[in-house]
């Protein structure tokens, strides 16, 4: 089973299972508490979702686990990271993934798919109490373009996405090999920790000077 069809099998069944709430689905005005309502929909029938699909369902993962649900498949462990999407331009929504370090012992340690259900919503336009979900993606993280990953400075790097699943969804690339992925990832994790790298000796270099300076006056530019 090849990564296309692996991802319209789950998209399929997570269409399913929230086609009948679609429309003004209860949550507070708030991206956690919705994101939270989707995942324990999807909890509450994974067993079932992971039977019609002939996967086996894993234990639900640990706090230092990339993913929320997970299955082995072919004797290869699939894991889904659920996504949630704010639609409103106006609020921010987290494109966070995982640290740096933690997906690539998954990709490679574990020979682990990692891949991305991504859930779009907006606030209900008959009860402002409400979301409607407007959309549902899923799509492998190793076959999403190239401008879509970056790396942010937050302990050991963290992986971030630049777009959602369902703007660059024309742009994936199916058929990616992973090591094509592998090169695009370690170039821009390289270049990361050498402007992190950089960053810090500046830091370094303003401490020292402050120090030096009989603590009169700190100054650190960019």
């Amino acid at each position: 089973m090849n990564l296309r069809e692996l991802s319209k099998i789950i998209e399929d069944e997570l269409i399913k299972l929230f086609e009948e709430l679609r429309s003004g689905i209860a949550a507070r005005e708030d991206s956690r508490a919705f994101g939270a309502s989707i995942e324990r929909r999807i909890l509450d029938n994974w067993d079932a979702i992971c039977r019609r699909s002939g996967f086996t369902p894993v234990d639900l993962p640990g706090r230092r686990t990339i993913f929320d649900f997970g299955f082995t498949a072919e004797g290869r462990i699939v894991g889904i990271d659920v996504k949630t999407k704010d639609l409103d331009s106006t609020k921010y929504s987290d494109g966070g993934i995982c640290a740096v370090g933690n997906l690539l012992k998954f990709l490679a340690n574990d020979k682990g798919q990692f891949i991305i259900a991504e859930f779009g919503h907006n606030q209900s336009a008959a009860n402002k109490d409400a979301r409607d979900l407007e959309y549902i993606r899923v799509a492998p993280f190793i076959v999403l373009p190239q401008n879509s990953y970056r790396i942010e400075n937050l302990g050991t790097g963290q992986v971030r996405l630049n777009y959602t699943v369902n703007q660059v969804w024309d742009e994936i690339e199916w058929d990616r090999d992973i090591k094509v992925f592998y090169d695009i990832f370690t170039d821009l994790a390289i270049k990361h920790y050498q402007r992190v790298g950089r960053d810090a000796q500046r830091r370094i270099q303003a401490i020292e000077n402050f120090k030096n300076g009989g603590y009169a006056r700190f100054t650190f530019s960019r």
